[in-house]
């Protein structure tokens, strides 16, 4: 829970929003929004979790781990795109040239499945299988 309740805090954060401008979005009392935010309370109830996340636009769900998981993947491989673009950018730039569209494209299909595999290594699987989703 104190992964989904550090979520919550942030979401918070990002939007602006205090637990005085929560409490008649989430029809909570201050006091008790102040409690669940900074985990002074041992169960701060699934419902109120979720009427939180809820009254900022967002709700609690469970993610099958297989969505989970390929989310994890799609993540890593934007890492390693973003990698492999940046090394051949540094390339072209050492070299005081510019590539082509087809070198591009092929130094970067050459250069990602290194990368990603790389990058997936060094993962470590995530073991939460709730969040806060939009």
């Amino acid at each position: 829970m104190s992964d989904v309740l550090e979520q919550l805090r942030e979401l918070m954060k990002s939007l602006g929003e205090t637990d005085y401008s929560l409490q008649n979005k989430a029809h909570i009392s201050q006091s008790t929004i102040y409690r669940i935010v900074e985990g002074k309370t041992s169960d701060p109830g699934i419902y109120k979790v979720d009427n939180l996340a809820r009254s900022m636009g967002h709700c609690l769900s469970i993610v099958p781990l297989s969505e989970f998981s390929q989310k994890l993947q799609d993540i890593n491989d934007v890492h390693a795109l973003s990698e492999t673009i940046a090394l051949i950018d540094g390339i072209a730039k050492s070299r005081g040239s510019e590539f082509s569209p087809m070198e591009k494209a092929e130094l970067i299909l050459a250069n990602y499945k290194t990368i990603a595999q790389d990058n997936q290594q060094k993962h470590t699987p995530l073991q939460n299988v709730i969040n806060l989703k939009k």
